[in-house]
């Protein structure tokens, strides 16, 4: 199911977002300081298309403000935004009309209400343990979803870049690679501490 919006305002940033992610953003281009006020007083969402190093890319997040955190003497602001949905763009104008700040038309991308794989799962499991140091129960993994285990891996915004890009299956190997990576990690790091107390 997807669902288009036209002429949403539109803030390029080096970020991405998934659903349920927060971040603080401080704003003090006229241009945004417009689109974020228009925001709060008419409670509309906005849309940072995801700026990678070279160019705009096609997907981006549709964000909340849920609070103004600082109003500055000069009229900047320091805002807490939280992603609802992520989007794919399908036209992006450089200015609205009447408007400073840039606009265009998204697709929302709804996500599909599936479970992690098994494999992914048993990656999962052996993170935990790895990290917390002590044997994770099977009752956990009733708990585990996709918004759930990228949240505890802590992808970079070019990781969620590529996941967003990939169908299912090849979501379910990415975490699982990335999972992988990141128990090798601290069984080196604790390798090293462990060598550190023995010398």
């Amino acid at each position: 199911m997807r669902h288009n919006y036209e002429d949403i305002g539109l803030f390029p940033l080096r970020l991405l977002l998934l659903p349920g992610e927060q971040t603080t953003l401080h704003i003090y281009e006229p241009r945004y300081l417009q689109l974020i006020m228009e925001c709060v007083t008419e409670h509309k969402l906005f849309g940072i298309p995801y700026q990678t190093k070279t160019s705009l890319s096609e997907f981006g997040s549709m964000v909340t403000v849920m609070q103004v955190l600082k109003r500055y003497d000069n009229g900047e602001l320091d805002i807490l935004v939280e992603c609802t949905q992520n989007f794919k763009i399908n036209q992006f104008q450089g200015k609205s009309e009447n408007k400073l700040y840039p606009a265009g038309s998204v697709t929302l991308i709804h996500e599909e209400e599936n479970m992690p794989s098994a494999d992914l799962m048993d990656s999962m499991k052996s993170y935990l343990e790895t990290l917390l140091d002590k044997t994770v129960t099977d009752e956990l993994n009733e708990f585990f979803s996709f918004k759930q285990i990228i949240k505890s891996l802590n992808l970079n915004d070019e990781e969620k870049y590529k996941y967003l890009h990939f169908p299912l299956d090849k979501r379910n190997s990415f975490l699982r690679g990335k999972a992988k990576f990141m128990t090798l990690l601290i069984e080196q790091e604790k390798k090293v501490v462990d060598q550190f107390y023995l010398n």
